[in-house]
C-alpha cells in the first residue's frame, strides 16, 4: 500500500491546486485581493513553520541568500498574487486556470532567452502550441459566447505568469542548496510581510465576510499553499520530474471541470480547444524534463 502514497499525494495536490482557482474566485469576491492574499498566507505561514520545525534536515539560510529570498517573496507572492486575485475578480476561474497552464513553456522559453540556451524542436512545438492555445482561450473570453471583454482581467492573469517565471529564474541558484520546503517557508514569509502595505490601502467590509468565505481562506492557506506544496515535493522525490509534471497537467481540468459543476461557468468549444492545446503543450516540453526548470516551477502555482 505504501507505495501507491506517492501516486496518491501527486493527485492529491493536483486536486487542491485545481478546487483553489475557485476558492480565490469566491473569496476576493467579498475580500479585497491583497487582503484575501495576506490572510491566506498568515496561515500558509503559520502551518509551513510548523512543517519546518518537524524536519530535521532543514537548515537555515545563509544571510547572504535572505536578500534573494526576498526577491522570491517579493515576486512569487506579493506581486503573483497581486495579479492573480485580481485578475480572478475580473474573468472566470475557469479562464484563469488555463492561462496560469502556460507557466512551464513560458518558463523554458524565458530560460532560453536569459540563459542563451538552445530550444529544440519538441522546446518550438510546445512554445507554438501554447501561444495558439492562448488565443483561443483569451479570444473566446473576451468576445465569445458570455465574453466578458475585459481586457484587464486578462492581462492581470498575464502579468501572473510572468511574475512567476521571473520569479523562477531569479532563484534558480536557491533550490540547488536548500530544500524546496525552506525555500518556500521564507519566501512565504517575507512575502507576507512585503502583502501588508498593499492591504492597508484597501477597505474591507468584515461583516461580509461569512463562515464559507472564512472556510475557503482556511482552505487556500494551510491545504494550497502548505501541504499542497508539501506533497508536491514528497512525490517528485518517489516518483520523479517526468511523472510528477504530466501530472500537473490535470490542474487545469480539475478547475474547468469543479468551475462548471460548482460555480456553474460557462465553457466554450473554443476555450476547451485552447486548454488542450496549452495542456498538450505542457506535455510535449516535459514528457522527458528536457528543463530543470521545470522541476521548479508547479510549487506555488495558484
Amino acid at each position: 500500500m505504501k507505495k501507491h502514497y506517492p501516486l496518491l499525494a501527486i493527485i492529491t495536490a493536483v486536486t487542491m491546486w485545481g478546487l483553489s482557482f475557485l476558492s480565490i474566485k469566491v473569496t476576493v469576491a467579498v475580500l479585497p485581493p491583497m487582503t484575501q492574499a495576506l490572510l491566506r498566507f498568515i496561515i500558509a505561514s503559520l502551518v509551513l513553520l510548523a512543517m519546518l520545525l518537524f524536519d530535521k534536515t532543514a537548515v537555515r539560510p545563509d544571510k547572504k541568500d535572505l536578500p534573494l529570498l526576498i526577491v522570491a517573496g517579493a515576486l512569487g507572492i506579493t506581486l503573483y498574487f497581486f495579479f492573480e486575485n485580481n485578475g480572478m475578480k475580473r474573468i472566470t476561474a475557469s479562464s484563469a486556470s488555463l492561462i496560469v497552464a502556460t507557466v512551464p513553456v513560458l518558463t523554458i522559453l524565458a530560460d532560453a532567452v536569459a540563459y542563451k540556451s538552445r530550444l529544440s524542436g519538441r522546446k518550438w512545438t510546445s512554445v507554438l502550441l501554447s501561444v495558439l492555445g492562448t488565443y483561443f482561450i483569451v479570444q473566446s473570453g473576451l468576445w465569445g459566447e458570455g465574453g466578458t471583454g475585459d481586457w484587464a482581467g486578462y492581462a492581470m492573469m498575464f502579468g501572473a505568469t510572468v511574475a512567476w517565471v521571473v520569479y523562477t529564474l531569479a532563484t534558480k541558484a536557491l533550490f540547488d542548496k536548500y530544500s524546496e520546503l525552506v525555500i518556500v517557508f521564507y519566501q512565504t514569509v517575507f512575502g507576507t510581510l512585503l502583502t501588508i502595505p498593499f492591504a492597508m490601502l484597501e477597505k474591507t467590509d468584515w461583516a461580509a465576510v461569512t463562515v464559507p468565505i472564512a472556510l475557503n481562506l482556511i482552505f487556500l492557506g494551510i491545504f494550497c499553499s502548505a501541504l499542497a506544496t508539501y506533497f508536491y515535493v514528497y512525490a517528485m522525490d518517489a516518483l520523479g520530474i517526468s511523472l510528477c509534471s504530466v501530472i500537473m497537467n490535470l490542474v487545469p481540468v480539475v478547475a474547468v471541470t469543479a468551475s462548471c459543476i460548482i460555480l456553474k461557468e460557462k465553457v466554450t468549444l473554443l476555450q476547451l480547444f485552447g486548454g488542450a492545446l496549452v495542456i498538450g503543450a505542457v506535455y510535449i516540453c516535459s514528457e522527458k524534463a528536457e528543463s530543470n526548470t521545470i522541476k521548479k516551477v508547479a510549487g506555488e502555482i495558484s
